[in-house]
């Protein structure tokens, strides 16, 4: 059995010193956000919390599924650098961004290129699916698991958190998930955007989210990851190698106080059943400030 953790859209608070130079742009709008409501709902201690039970649980790999800053300042990439690094070592753990860790255009030397060693495929990932020059998408796999991850960050305009992955990216994912459907794979595809048409409105939405959902269908994944909507939802598309469950979790850092959902991550439990895959998933919600429960536990996979 594999057992692979997934927790998403951490947004790391507090936020860092800000400079007024560093408000000059779409970064505005966030800062007065984040001050008048954001900085309630997304804290520290309730991750702090969560990362604490996860660690105690031991699983066998990790993935966040981006927005682990807030406003692209530097600083913050720096932070969520180092709260990578304290969550495992990056062989362990498969970070991708999210739309806030692409909140404006900046220099990747100033920004995700410090989480690098966590976005880069792994020996026997990258023997089977050559890495493109953009990064993305990228594979790594742990015996017969397979993860490919995808990058649906861009920067956009105030007010708009869509995403896109863009034709050459579809094309390498159609690839890489052929070569890991070739070898027998556990195929587990990573995006931060909701990766099904419908999931998520213009504004916040994935631009390309018919073509994801074609390449999925026409070449087959078994499960899908995302984050972005704050939310535990569970789909299932019907592709030609069978279904594939799309799963998005709730925000990591949700405060408890009357939300629904509270912070949250996923555990699932892979492991081969005949000539097919059995795959339970186990929620993990903060209660409160001290407790960690089993929130949900069903199996989303048996054949």
């Amino acid at each position: 059995m594999f057992t692979l953790a997934h927790l998403s859209d951490v947004h790391l608070s507090p936020l860092p010193r800000v400079k007024r130079t560093d408000l000059l742009s779409k970064r505005l709008l966030g800062y007065v956000n984040w001050h008048r409501g954001r900085k309630f709902v997304h804290r520290r201690e309730y991750l702090n919390l969560l990362t604490r039970d996860l660690a105690e649980r031991d699983p066998d790999h990790i993935a966040v599924t981006g927005d682990l800053i807030n406003l692209g300042l530097p600083k913050e990439y720096l932070r969520a650098a180092d709260w990578l690094h304290h969550l495992g070592n990056p062989n362990d753990v498969t970070a991708i961004p999210g739309n806030h860790d692409a909140y404006v255009r900046m220099h990747p030397d100033t920004s995700t290129r410090h989480w690098q060693p966590y976005m880069t495929s792994n020996e026997a990932g990258e023997a089977l699916f050559t890495t493109p020059t953009g990064g993305f998408p990228f594979v790594r796999c742990f015996g017969d698991i397979g993860i490919v991850a995808l990058s649906s960050a861009i920067p956009t305009m105030p007010f708009i958190a869509a995403g896109r992955l863009g034709k050459a990216q579809l094309a390498d994912l159609a690839n890489a998930l052929d070569a890991m459907g070739r070898e027998g794979l556990f195929r587990t595809v990573l995006i931060h955007h909701p990766p099904l048409p419908g999931q998520a409105g213009w504004r916040r939405g994935l631009r390309d989210a018919d073509a994801l959902r074609d390449v999925l269908e026409a070449h087959g994944a078994d499960l899908v990851l995302h984050g972005h909507n704050h939310a535990q939802t569970v789909h299932e598309l019907q592709a030609a190698s069978g279904p594939t469950i799309v799963v998005g979790v709730p925000s990591a850092s949700d405060a408890v106080d009357g939300r629904t959902p509270a912070a949250r991550y996923n555990e699932y439990n892979i492991e081969r059943a005949g000539n097919g895959w059995r795959v339970e998933m186990i929620g993990r919600a903060a209660a409160d400030l001290d407790q960690v429960w089993e929130c949900e536990r069903r199996v989303l996979r048996e054949r």
